[in-house]
C-alpha cells in the first residue's frame, strides 16, 4: 500500500509539468468554447440592428445625394392644372419618378457595396452581457459581410391646411434586402425606410382621383 502511494507519488512529481499543462489546457479550450458561444449569441441580438442601422444609413446618403446633385424637385414630379380656381387635375411625370428611383435605388446598392466585407472592433465587456463594462477590455475584430437589394416607391399623401388649402406630401419608401453573414450568424431582413422629399401647398378642392405613377394615401 505504501509501495502503491510512493510509485503514484513519484510519478506525480515526474509528471508535475505535463499534468500542469494538460490542466492549462483544458481550462483555455472551455474558456475558448464558452467565448465562441457567448459570441454566436451576442451576433444573433447584434447583427440585425448592425445591419439595419448600416444599411439605413446607405440609403439616406444615397437619397440625399441624389436630390442634391440632381435637383429633384416638387414640380419635376407633379404638375396641378387649374380650371379657373378649381384643381382640375394632378398630373405626375412618370419619367421624372422613374428616373428617380433608378437613381435612388443604384446608389444605395453602390454604397451597400462599398462595405460589403469589413471589420468591426468590438469591445471585449459588450460580450458578457454586462452593461457597466461593456464598452471596456481589447478590441475583438468581427468580420462581416452585408449585401442585397434594393426597390423604391413613391407615396403621395394629401394634408389639410386650413380653408380651401391643402398640402400634398411626396414620399418615397426604400425597401431593402440585405443579406448578412459572419462566422457565427447569418440572416435576411427585409424592412422599408421612408423619407419625405417634396411636398407643396395646394389651393383649392383636391380631386378625388388623378391618373400618374403615384400611390395615393388619403
Amino acid at each position: 500500500m505504501v509501495s502503491q502511494k510512493l510509485k503514484q507519488k513519484h510519478f506525480y512529481k515526474k509528471h508535475r509539468r505535463l499534468i500542469r499543462l494538460a490542466v492549462f489546457l483544458l481550462l483555455v479550450f472551455i474558456a475558448v468554447r464558452g467565448f465562441e458561444k457567448q459570441i454566436s449569441n451576442f451576433s444573433k441580438n447584434y447583427f440585425p440592428a448592425f445591419a439595419r442601422q448600416e444599411t439605413t444609413k446607405c440609403v439616406g446618403i444615397a437619397v440625399e445625394e441624389v436630390l442634391k446633385n440632381k435637383g429633384f424637385e416638387y414640380a419635376d414630379f407633379v404638375t396641378v392644372r387649374y380650371t379657373g380656381n378649381k384643381v382640375s387635375s394632378i398630373e405626375t411625370n412618370a419619367a421624372a419618378i422613374n428616373s428617380f428611383k433608378t437613381e435612388i435605388v443604384a446608389s444605395a446598392e453602390n454604397k451597400i457595396e462599398r462595405i460589403r466585407n469589413s471589420v468591426m472592433h468590438i469591445p471585449l465587456g459588450a460580450f458578457t452581457g454586462l452593461s457597466l463594462i461593456a464598452n471596456y477590455g481589447p478590441k475583438v475584430p468581427l468580420s462581416y459581410c452585408l449585401t442585397g437589394s434594393f426597390s423604391a416607391e413613391l407615396v403621395s399623401s394629401f394634408e389639410s391646411a386650413g380653408i380651401n388649402q391643402t398640402i400634398h406630401h411626396i414620399r418615397l419608401i426604400v425597401t431593402s434586402e440585405i443579406v448578412t453573414a459572419s462566422v457565427d450568424y447569418d440572416d435576411t431582413l427585409t424592412f422599408s425606410s421612408d423619407y419625405e422629399i417634396a411636398q407643396s401647398v395646394i389651393v383649392g378642392e383636391i380631386p378625388t382621383t388623378y391618373g400618374g405613377y403615384l400611390t395615393a394615401v388619403r
